[in-house]
């Protein structure tokens, strides 16, 4: 069950609607659904989206955009500008998950492209909606120029699972050239809403994400003789329960975090101390304040623990953060008031959600460029069935599982009128001062 006051604290006053959609398109058109079909039949790996890429970029280009490449591994961008007015980023991911898609799908990839082995590639995070949405969106703005002035970019991302795709973006010498945007949007579909539904949560969404290898060091010896050694699996042991400390007793309740070790690796048989052990982590924060007291304290708790079991400095733990690192998402909350009040201008079903530990690198463009920015969620789970009478009961698998797979034809068209009104509602409205971080600290934040 979600603690509604830790959902208060950090998405704002609880908001529910159960608006009807009714006049609103929830039949998606035979060409959308072709593009689905044919993303999620074809899904591609990250760093690996050249045809993918390829796909949307062809799309674009035949829609009047003004392509622009080079944007990191297989990213790029489509420029339309339509006079003078606010500049609007809207990014999409592309890449697919390394998973065996078993959804009994008759477009599933095993099902379309011939191959003697199972096709260890789906897009189990819902990217082939995000882009068939994108396009589709792309598409209506050109359709609907006179109701919008201003300068869009479609940003079409590689690598988001591996956190690495949004950096190589903003790192690139052809993303400088391009427009400086004063507002940034997405989506992410979520089946733990019901199709269509749009989900808010203002302030911190997503949390930054740190991978950590910790190499344990000690005395290697026979293990019948543990005096004559330095155990490195004790010493990890006393680690690892250590390492939940950091989390109750040196933040503050209102600043979640958690720290994970999910694996262990060391020795080779029972009788033999090993001289070292390494340990896996992953560590989600918040507050950037939150993420460097855990990295700090991390290392004391460690270097400490060697220390008193007689190790010199030489040998005590070596820390590697691998280069996954990103920073947490910051839903800027006057966006978010605009979006509401747009969505309900046009009865649409709408939600709040709680912030998520899960990471998602498009806080990147807000953490590095300074764009004011919010990623929306929007829902996949159909409600129609007759033995659905509860939505965790209709979930059609959940997100990176090998039976996820959305209710794509009403979901579609729902994201579709949920991104354009976005669109067009940040096109015609003054763009907003930043006169703060865009993702401050929870401690110096009202949450």
């Amino acid at each position: 069950m979600v603690n509604r006051t830790f959902v208060n604290a950090l998405c704002g006053a609880v908001f529910f609607c159960t608006l009807s959609s009714k006049g609103l398109s929830q039949h998606i058109s035979a060409l959308s659904e072709e593009r689905y079909m044919y993303l999620h039949s074809h899904p591609e790996v990250s760093s690996e989206e050249a045809n993918t890429a390829s796909y949307l970029k062809s799309i674009l280009s035949k829609a009047g955009f003004t392509i622009v490449d080079s944007l990191g591994f297989h990213s790029f961008a489509g420029v339309l500008y339509n006079g003078k007015g606010p500049v609007v980023m809207y990014r999409t991911d592309m890449d697919a998950l390394p998973i065996v898609e078993e959804t009994g799908s008759p477009f599933s990839p095993g099902a379309v492209m011939k191959s003697d082995r199972p096709i260890a590639r789906m897009h189990a995070c819902g990217h082939d909606v995000h882009m068939t949405t994108w396009l589709e969106v792309a598409e209506q703005l050109i359709q609907q120029k006179n109701s919008w002035k201003g300068t869009v970019i479609f940003l079409a991302q590689s690598s988001e699972e591996t956190g690495q795709g949004a950096r190589a973006v903003v790192a690139s010498e052809n993303f400088k050239k391009l427009p400086k945007a004063d507002y940034n949007i997405a989506f992410h579909n979520t089946p733990e809403l019901p199709s269509g539904t749009v989900g808010f949560c203002d302030n911190y969404a997503f949390a930054a994400v740190d991978m950590m290898n910790i190499t344990v060091k000690g005395v290697g010896g026979h293990g019948a003789e543990p005096f004559r050694a330095v155990d490195p699996v004790l010493l990890a042991a006393y680690l690892v329960t250590e390492l939940q400390s950091i989390v109750s007793r040196n933040l503050p309740p209102n600043d979640p975090a958690v720290i994970t070790v999910g694996a262990i690796h060391g020795g080779t048989v029972g009788n033999i101390i090993p001289s070292e052990v390494e340990l896996k982590l992953t560590i989600r924060s918040y507050s950037e304040d939150s993420r460097i007291k855990i990295l700090k304290r991390i290392e004391e708790i460690g270097n400490g623990l060697a220390a008193s079991a007689g190790l010199t400095e030489a040998n005590y733990p070596k820390y590697t953060l691998l280069d996954m690192s990103i920073p947490s998402v910051f839903n800027s909350p006057e966006m978010g008031k605009m979006l509401m009040s747009a969505f309900q201008g046009k009865k649409m079903p709408l939600s709040v959600m709680p912030a998520k530990m899960i990471g998602e690198d498009f806080g990147v463009y807000g953490t590095s460029t300074h764009i004011r920015s919010y990623m929306l969620w929007i829902g996949t789970t159909s409600t129609q069935q007759s033995d659905c009478p509860d939505l965790e009961d209709c979930f059609t698998g959940k997100l990176h599982t090998s039976d996820y797979f959305p209710d794509y034809s009403t979901t579609i068209p729902m994201a579709v009128e949920t991104m354009r009104t976005a669109l067009i509602t940040l096109f015609n409205t003054r763009p907003i001062p930043i006169t703060h971080s865009v993702s401050p600290s929870l401690n110096k934040s009202k949450q």
